[in-house]
């Protein structure tokens, strides 16, 4: 079995199945999922098949009027007649068609045999070609009577027949009446409640009557085709959704690890070209998949009944069909994967240019990101042209294996009505039987494509979906870690980020009691961010391990740990939904709420007190005074990553989240190079009142924060360089007595409380 290498993202290798449906046989799970509706859009594809294959075979009454002289009845008495008799061929003489001098006038509209019966009719030994049935159980009857009374008998039923030959002599044959098959049975019924007779008026009035009928089915047929096609939308639509909650539910839940392997614009091609790729796939395969065949079969069915030799044809084409569909579904299946997997690189640096806009310009990088982008675009086509190529080769190549296949067929059928073994009506029913088998399998010719281009789709899927989630990096489900009480401790904790050749953090030890708060400071990857993702288990040690009151963390389970941690990072995350929102992003019970009441204005949910919970948290931020000023308070739009506030402001927002999460312990990344010095000093007031009684782990950048803590934890290259209070940092420890010139002090923070301490 062959192995594709790693691609340029670094993805694990998979095995290349070459025309496997192996996802998409898998994506058929969700499907089942929906059930209920896709049992009611197969019935209706089921009736619109069958509906399409009865209004084919109603042309045969109908062309059987129009260019014959006998009525429906009456030919369908004759050939139900012509099956019981043991295969032989019947007429309606008439001496106007066929003068003969040695037949009197009172035989006219007899009964007369085309041929020598058959070896299995018990007429083989007492009739001959041209030879008239006069006659039953020495009653004498016409033609019309003799067919709709033989028609009528049930199988087994024995009565004396009277031939007339054409020297005029007279014999009787004793005949059983033979079996006939059940669509015969049921077409002797239906054709006995049109008009018998073969009058103008009468077969006029037959037309009309089977007209209406065809009316009636094309209307069943399109009303369940409409249904049809919508259950089926449907079902794809919702199949989407419940496989979207699936991808949801398991990227929230993946390590950061891997969004710092891949980043995030190739998870997003998933969820949208490769979503539309199952979607269009689906609707395709039970629109048109389910339809056609079906409509195929039941017409095929039909024709065998008229011409059961047709199955030899069928056989012929069948298997250079299925090499064909085969062959171009490997070719579309891999091109699609790679398309989707440009899609992903085109959205990658697309996001990049577009938020890194003010530097693309600044740098006059315009011309650059323009060629980089249509390289990238320039390799999609390629791709895509490939795919369209086989798409607009499939239906030709179809097209002539379909034409040979029916110009042989026609042939054979015109050389059956030469042959007098099939009548001018059962010859064009024939050629709308091919046409009514072959037309729905023309529809399918990129079948096979279309389910290749949804089977890649659903592979790049599912490597998400099959993907370890945090809590499945270790097996076994994990207790509830108990709440936090005496001290965190880091016992020679290491950490090495995924294709880094040095580790981030190094052997680090520390104790923190609670209610400490504890500043590390440190040169730009240093391994300070790192500890506190390691803390939050963001990321998992490769050697070491953080106790929790003497309890190993990795040891219970993360949602249990999180929650007694407030966030604030550096780059402060806000969404583009409300400030009353963002901020009640720190208590989930509280936003769901908020959530359901706003979608359900008219039910009544217990949330009367979480306004006012997160007008407090605002209030304690120093956030409150400048959400008031906005067009509308609390209910304002922020805009994407809050793009209509402050740096300030928006730092104040997360450290308003933090306070209303109310966790024993802060971890506080300081981001203070984008805001003023009035912002600075409120923040630090706002961590300042929040850290009472808390643990508190802070990212140092200035000194009015060093100030806070209880110990200063100084940082290089991942290890520990030293520990304890500024004075004493400041007169042993060189690092930090450079950060402290360096960083600490220079940043332009006029004003701060910091400055004047220093």
């Amino acid at each position: 079995m062959r192995v594709r290498g790693t691609n340029k993202r670094g993805d694990t290798p998979r095995p290349d199945k070459g025309g496997s449906l192996l996802f998409f046989r898998r994506l058929l799970r969700y499907v089942l999922m929906q059930r209920r509706w896709l049992i009611a859009a197969i019935t209706c594809i089921v009736i619109l098949a069958v509906s399409y294959s009865v209004g084919i075979g109603t042309f045969l009454p109908v062309l059987q009027i129009m260019l014959n002289e006998e009525g429906v009845p009456t030919w369908v008495n004759r050939s139900v007649t012509e099956k019981r008799l043991g295969g032989v061929r019947l007429t309606t003489f008439t001496r106007l068609e066929r003068p003969r001098a040695d037949v009197p006038a009172e035989y006219d509209y007899s009964a007369m045999l085309l041929g020598k019966p058959p070896e299995r009719s018990d007429l083989r030994n007492h009739a001959f070609a041209d030879d008239l049935l006069i006659a039953i159980d020495g009653r004498r009857v016409p033609a019309g009577a003799l067919f709709g009374w033989i028609a009528d008998q049930p199988d087994g039923a024995r009565f004396r027949l009277t031939i007339r030959s054409m020297d005029g002599s007279t014999r009787d044959a004793e005949v059983e009446v033979g079996p006939v098959a059940l669509h015969w049975r049921i077409g002797h019924r239906l054709a006995n409640l049109l008009p018998s007779g073969n009058t103008r008026e009468e077969r006029l009035r037959s037309l009309v009557y089977i007209l209406s009928v065809l009316v009636a089915i094309s209307f069943v047929q399109n009303v369940s085709r409409f249904f049809g096609e919508y259950l089926v939308g449907l079902v794809a639509a919702r199949t989407l959704v419940s496989l979207r909650r699936e991808m949801y539910r398991k990227v929230l839940r993946l390590p950061l690890s891997f969004f710092a392997q891949r980043g995030t614009s190739d998870v997003m091609s998933r969820f949208t070209n490769d979503s539309q790729d199952i979607y269009r796939g689906l609707t395709f395969v039970f629109a048109q998949t389910i339809r056609e065949p079906l409509k195929s079969v039941g017409v095929f069915v039909l024709a065998m009944m008229l011409a059961p030799r047709i199955t030899l044809m069928a056989v012929v084409v069948a298997p250079a069909v299925l090499g064909l569909i085969r062959y171009f579904g490997k070719i579309v299946r891999r091109a699609n994967r790679r398309l989707l997997q440009g899609y992903s690189r085109m959205l990658g640096a697309l996001e990049g240019a577009l938020v890194g806009v003010r530097v693309v310009k600044g740098y006059n990088m315009e011309r650059f990101e323009r060629r980089h982008l249509f390289g990238i675009d320039w390799t999609m086509l390629r791709h895509q042209l490939r795919i369209e190529m086989v798409d607009a080769l499939t239906s030709p190549s179809f097209e002539v294996l379909g034409m040979v296949a029916g110009a042989a067929a026609t042939v054979w059928f015109y050389s059956e009505m030469l042959a007098g073994r099939l009548d001018a009506a059962g010859f064009l029913t024939m050629v709308l039987c091919l046409i009514g088998i072959f037309d729905p399998l023309r529809k399918l010719s990129n079948l096979y494509t279309r389910i290749q281009r949804a089977n890649a789709a659903a592979e790049r899927v599912f490597e998400i979906i099959d993907l370890p989630v945090e809590e499945d990096l270790s097996a076994g489900a994990r207790p509830r870690l108990p709440p936090f009480e005496r001290e965190i401790v880091f016992e020679q904790v290491t950490f090495t980020y995924p294709g880094a050749d040095r580790p981030a953090v190094a052997d680090f030890s520390l104790t923190v009691r609670r209610g400490e708060r504890i500043a590390l400071v440190g040169p730009n990857g240093s391994g300070k961010t790192t500890i506190m993702s390691l803390l939050a288990r963001f990321f998992e040690p490769q050697r070491g391990r953080i106790l929790f009151d003497g309890r190993n963390m990795a040891e219970y389970s993360i949602d249990s740990l999180r929650r007694q941690i407030s966030l604030v990072t550096q780059d402060t995350v806000l969404f583009g939904v409300t400030v009353r929102e963002n901020i009640a992003y720190g208590d989930e019970r509280l936003l769901r709420r908020m959530t359901m009441q706003a979608r359900h204005p008219q039910r009544a949910y217990p949330w009367s007190d979480g306004m006012a919970r997160i007008e407090e948290a605002a209030r304690a931020a120093y956030a409150d005074e400048f959400i008031r000023e906005l067009p509308q308070g609390y209910e304002t739009l922020i805009g994407e990553h809050g793009a209509t506030l402050s740096g300030g402001q928006k730092q104040r927002l997360t450290i308003a989240r933090a306070i209303l999460r109310n966790a024993p312990i802060l971890v506080f990344d300081e981001a203070t190079s984008q805001i003023d010095a009035d912002s600075e000093n409120k923040i630090h007031r706002a961590v300042e009142a929040f850290l009472a009684d808390r643990t508190g782990f802070i990212i140092a950048h200035r000194f009015s924060t060093i100030l806070q803590a209880d110990r200063i934890v100084v940082m290089d290259a991942g290890r520990i360089v030293d520990v304890g209070r500024h004075e004493d940092l400041l007169a042993r420890c060189s690092l930090y007595r450079t950060l402290f010139e360096t960083q600490l002090i220079s940043a332009p923070t006029s004003g701060s409380p910091g400055i004047a301490g220093a």
